[in-house]
């Protein structure tokens, strides 16, 4: 018999904890909501529905989408933390408001850390180095040797200040030894048309947005910021291969208030990785350019926590402050 790939395994697990019949566990006994801090269409948003729909499913209970943008994610985490620890209501808890928001010393009305428990990963957004395409640089080593040549000539935009696209800018320029002046814009889209037009010369964003602009010659993307490359843009190499000891991809993570049964969480645990292997739902991943990823509790929990400390590390040696 052909060795059981890791989703069968998690199905059958999955299939365990739920039982059969009247001896079915408590859980989920209503329909499950999962909160996302941004408004609809977006590709955290899309990637929450895809998810919700394939985990209804498995779990044999409607997964309701719920729509909570605001405060940097603050209005969604405030609306889960106060829900009973039942894990019927789930939070997208996203890397601008777990890990950048407490490592800048945002006051938040709750502890990322300790009043919600981690379950699994929604999955992985691979983020690029863009260039404007009148640049004068067709790579990674070029930019950083045209950066060193022009002190304080240079800039970067970003969507704003603390944003992972900073964020992830600054960590570059340490890697590099490089410097470039900061242009924070109101959001990505404004920054990207700026960057198109050779009014701001380079920006880290997601490879989803910049996707089709890149293939269009509108921007020249210089690398990845994940670990390995990404198949969209299989040639395009990642900072690592070029130089740059940087990875950093986007994430978003599903995170329940704390209190949450030890077989609850091993139940929706299960599912969301059963799920991160399901067929259809890694095609539509792929289609919004995010990566799944099947991570147990304890591995989302330390990924999320390394990150709020590589960031707090970052803004006490870049001094960066909300208000700059």
């Amino acid at each position: 018999m052909p060795p059981l790939d890791r989703r069968t395994i998690l199905l059958a697990g999955l299939a365990s904890a739920l039982g059969t019949g009247g001896a079915r566990a408590a859980f989920p006994e209503r329909p499950i909501q999962l909160v996302v801090p941004f408004a609809p269409a977006g590709g955290t948003d899309i990637a929450a529905r895809r998810l919700g729909e394939t985990l209804a499913r498995q779990l044999g209970q409607s997964v309701i989408i719920d729509n909570r943008p605001g405060a940097n994610g603050i209005v969604a985490g405030q609306a889960v933390v106060k829900a009973p620890a039942d894990g019927h209501m789930l939070l997208v808890a996203t890397a601008a408001s777990f890990a950048a928001a407490p490592a800048l010393g945002q006051k938040l009305p709750y502890d990322v850390a300790q009043d919600f428990v981690p379950i699994g990963m929604l999955g992985l957004f691979p983020l690029v180095l863009n260039a404007s395409p009148t640049l004068p640089v067709n790579s990674l080593g070029e930019f950083i040797a045209y950066a060193r040549q022009r002190p304080g000539e240079l800039n970067f935009a970003s969507a704003g200040i603390g944003g992972t696209n900073h964020l992830v800018f600054e960590m570059i320029m340490q890697a590099a030894g490089i410097r470039l002046a900061h242009v924070p814009y109101r959001g990505a889209g404004l920054a990207a048309a700026d960057l198109m037009s050779g009014q701001v010369h380079v920006m880290i964003d997601s490879l989803a947005a910049s996707l089709g602009n890149i293939q269009g010659g509108k921007l020249k993307a210089l690398a990845v910021t994940t670990d390995a490359r990404q198949p969209q843009l299989p040639d395009l190499p990642t900072l690592k291969e070029q130089g740059v000891d940087v990875v950093y991809p986007g994430w978003a993570s599903i995170v329940a208030p704390a209190g949450i049964a030890p077989e609850t969480l091993r139940i929706l645990s299960i599912a969301i990785n059963a799920a991160m292997g399901n067929a259809e739902l890694v095609a539509r991943y792929r289609e919004l350019v995010i990566e799944p990823v099947a991570w147990s509790p304890q591995e989302t929990g330390a990924f999320m926590a390394r990150d709020r400390a590589i960031l707090t590390e970052l803004v006490a040696k870049t001094g960066i402050k909300l208000t700059e």
